[in-house]
């Protein structure tokens, strides 16, 4: 069996006088085994070095992170851990982490499951603000700041409100589920074909209703409260409101997050 190389066995570290001249960077960490890129990171000094420092440092009955497995399953064949700098000399740690976030978004763009014969992520997070500036489309984008009004809605439809759940990189899934329950809504809901799902006056996405379901007492924290969430599906004959503003069908200050159009 080979043995764990030893920290002397490690890359020459950078010199004091290479650290100060690279400054901020982005880095990658590659697998030699198969070529797979298996993180991204931001750091400065030495830090492209470390998380192969810390893999020899975890003793083997701890607890270790999907990272550090791999990386002690690179000591363990007798190689040493691809150390790449992707960009140096970043002006601050705050363009490091957008450049670095950047990075990673065009790796989810790629394969959004980020694990394919060049690249498999082990990180922890997806980046700095991926969530509120990361991978859009440019439909997505614009209807962050100028989407255009909504087509005419000629359907029987639903509007709910999910202020403060939606953001660019949602899943499909998580989505759904803020969309779809538990909602106070009386006997009209059966008139209703589709269910918009809304945040910030934007559609983001459209359902069809198939069927809806009470939320018993046993499930809810409010005893004697009858709440609704229905069964649905994406409707893609519907693709045409997505990305558009509804804010033109609401009164000022209406607060309700449930609004009937056509029903």
């Amino acid at each position: 069996m080979l043995s764990k190389p030893t920290k002397d066995a490690l890359p020459m570290l950078f010199s004091e006088f290479v650290s100060e001249r690279v400054g901020w960077y982005v880095y990658a960490l590659q697998d030699p085994r198969d070529g797979r890129v298996f993180y991204v990171g931001k750091g400065r000094g030495n830090r492209v070095f470390q998380h192969a420092q810390a893999a020899l440092a975890t003793q083997q009955d701890h607890e270790m992170s999907p990272k550090i497995e791999l990386i002690n399953a690179i000591h363990d064949a007798g190689l040493q851990v691809g150390t790449f700098i992707l960009r140096h000399g970043i002006s601050s740690e705050s363009v490091a982490y957008d450049i670095e976030s950047a990075v990673i978004d065009a790796m989810r763009l790629l394969d959004p499951s980020l694990d394919n014969d060049r690249f498999v992520l082990t990180n922890l997070v997806l980046g700095h603000h991926h969530a509120s500036r990361g991978l859009a489309s440019t439909d997505v984008v614009i209807s962050l700041f100028d989407a255009p009004q909504t087509p005419d809605i000629v359907d029987p439809v639903l509007l709910i409100k999910i202020p403060g759940l939606w953001h660019p990189s949602m899943s499909a899934e998580e989505l759904y589920r803020a969309t779809r329950f538990w909602w106070k809504i009386g006997p009209r809901r059966e008139k209703a074909r589709y269910a918009f799902s809304i945040n910030r006056s934007v559609i983001r996405e459209v359902y069809s209703i198939e069927g809806w379901r009470a939320w018993t007492d046993e499930e809810s924290d409010r005893p004697g409260t009858t709440r609704w969430g229905f069964q649905g599906a994406v409707a893609p004959e519907m693709r045409h409101y997505v990305n558009t503003s509804v804010k033109h069908l609401y009164k000022k200050g209406e607060a309700s997050p449930i609004k009937f159009v056509n029903c």
